[in-house]
């Protein structure tokens, strides 16, 4: 018998959209309904494995186990004692992750307490089995979160964020997360219609241009939290590569910093057809005849900069346009200097999406020359 369950992919704000579009091009499921932060949709376990090794985008995937009104302590431990754990527990310790907004129940460390101690008591009435300890299970991770009295309690199937491929361990000073760069990648190529050279002309350690390399590749590297789960029975098994692939023929990654493109080169070996050049990207013309620029320039708070922030961000805004001219631009700028870069001789702004990275207020703009 297949048994789907309510499943809440957990997306960066100001993404939602197109991580919407990637869960219809890898893994389509009827009825996906697009909130603020995440998706929430019904699948089976097929659907879930599938969805975890090759969803970019999303940062973490949670089922949802229950929902129910509470207003008082007595009532909370008592739904917690009597929920059927052993269908989802596979470690006698989880961790808690709890939210509260608009809600009688407002106190997380009491919550948590409460929470605890109804585990405690449900334990003894359904024990857990050993397997835990036989085979080294990792304490999962429960969401508890209380909106206008409404409790929803959701179980982490991930473990480590998603964004944590284990593909690439040489990082620069400031990078970008993966499924940032991932979603970045997708929305300024997925619609080409021939292939171009992709170039980061700052690209740090080259997360932009992996992961717009493996932007279709399933992800076998990493363990994820529900295989340790009561209700995954079988074994992850390694899905096909398929021959899909964003129109990139070859990926050109150019930093000032030689040391590090040196390891990252060592490290991603021939495995991906990325050629590094240690150079300055603002003195020498960097494109090809048909290319597009991708890049996360420093803005002087991780990673220091010549001069002041608006100088250098100009400086570099006017050589990738007017000198490299490619047939695309995008990058990520702080949200306060948006009106610097609104306009360019021969491109239309494609889009504008705002985010958050870092806590930091930015922009992911993409300009197309007309």
């Amino acid at each position: 018998m297949i048994v789907n369950y309510q499943l809440f992919l957990v997306i960066p704000p100001g993404l939602e959209d197109l991580a919407l579009r990637e869960v219809e091009l890898k893994c389509p499921i009827s009825a996906v309904q697009l909130h603020k932060g995440g998706l929430e949709l019904e699948a089976d376990l097929n659907w879930i494995i599938k969805a975890h090794c090759e969803l970019k985008i999303p940062t973490r995937i949670l089922m949802r186990l229950t929902t129910f009104k509470i207003r008082d302590f007595p009532k909370l431990y008592q739904k917690f004692s009597t929920f059927k754990w052993n269908e989802y527990l596979s470690h006698p310790e989880p961790e808690w992750e709890i939210s509260c907004s608009k809600s009688r129940l407002n106190h997380t460390g009491r919550i948590e307490e409460t929470v605890k101690k109804a585990l405690a008591e449900a334990m003894r009435k359904q024990p857990l089995g050993m397997d835990w300890q036989k085979k080294n299970f990792g304490p999962q991770t429960f969401y508890i979160r209380l909106v206008d009295d409404n409790l929803t309690l959701s179980l982490d199937l991930s473990g480590d964020p998603l964004y944590k491929r284990g593909f690439q361990k040489i990082k620069g000073e400031a990078p970008i997360r993966e499924n940032f760069a991932a979603a970045f990648a997708f929305e300024i190529l997925h619609d080409l219609d021939s292939k171009v050279t992709l170039i980061d002309p700052m690209c740090g350690s080259g997360t932009l241009l992996t992961e717009a390399l493996t932007f279709f590749t399933p992800l076998h590297l990493r363990k994820f939290s529900f295989e340790e789960a009561p209700f995954f029975k079988g074994k992850l098994v390694k899905l096909e590569t398929n021959d899909n692939k964003l129109p990139i023929d070859h990926a050109i990654g150019i930093d000032l910093n030689g040391e590090l493109l040196e390891k990252v080169s060592k490290e991603l070996k021939e495995n991906l057809p990325i050629t590094f050049k240690h150079q300055d990207s603002l003195k020498e013309k960097i494109t090809r005849e048909t290319s597009v620029i991708l890049c996360n320039p420093p803005y002087g708070e991780r990673i220091q900069i010549q001069g002041k922030r608006g100088s250098f961000l100009k400086e570099a805004w006017e050589k990738f346009i007017q000198v490299d001219a490619p047939l695309r631009f995008g990058w990520v700028l702080p949200s306060d200097m948006d009106d610097l870069f609104s306009k360019a001789a021969e491109y239309r702004v494609k889009s504008k999406r705002h985010l958050k990275n870092g806590g930091m207020a930015v922009t992911f703009w993409i300009w197309e020359r007309t």
